[in-house]
């Protein structure tokens, strides 16, 4: 199908459109031919397409990323601002996010999980951006723990310089039923 059916030349972004009039193959002229507003996260492999709707399916797909690498027959596909297209950009064994693609492997997964785990313990969102735990996360949990969570704490660096890794994590790891409140 050609470009020109799915985009509109007064498109604002029309001169950054990649594909110019040319054809598109069919699944990307569906997935581009959506609102990006639709679209939910998406675990796929060569024969299924697992769909993940609203907060609490953010936080099933970010349970099934934080088990373990993504294979060269999978792809996940997660939305944070609901305002671009993101399944054409996916690609095997990597998690796509609004204008980023990133490789799953089980480093991205161990980190998920303890930004996870740091949040059920009580780490809020704004106290996660900060380099160190607060003294009051500390001082709640046992002094067994305390270098558990700052090993965790430290593991998160990488992800905190990298605003699309943080916001994927942000939106996998929430639990609340709305994505925005609470955090």
């Amino acid at each position: 199908m050609t470009s020109s059916r799915i985009i509109s030349e007064k498109f604002t972004g029309l001169d950054a459109w990649p594909f110019g009039f040319r054809r598109l193959c069919v699944p990307c002229g569906w997935a581009y031919s959506r609102a990006p507003t639709t679209q939910p996260g998406m675990l796929i492999t060569a024969t299924t397409v697992t769909e993940y709707r609203g907060a609490s399916g953010a936080a099933e797909l970010g349970g099934v990323l934080a088990a373990g690498a993504l294979t060269g027959r999978q792809a996940a596909v997660v939305p944070t601002t609901m305002r671009r297209h993101i399944l054409p950009t996916a690609e095997w064994g990597h998690v796509a996010t609004d204008g980023f693609v990133a490789s799953w492997d089980g480093g991205a997964a161990a980190r998920l999980a303890d930004l996870a785990w740091l949040r059920s313990l009580g780490a809020r969102w704004p106290q996660l951006c900060k380099p160190a735990p607060p003294h009051r996360l500390m001082t709640s949990q046992p002094s067994d723990q305390w270098g558990q969570i700052m090993a965790a704490w430290e593991h998160l660096r990488p992800w905190r310089a990298i605003p699309p890794m943080w916001d994927l994590g942000r939106i996998l790891t929430n639990t609340n039923a709305r994505t925005g409140g609470g955090e």
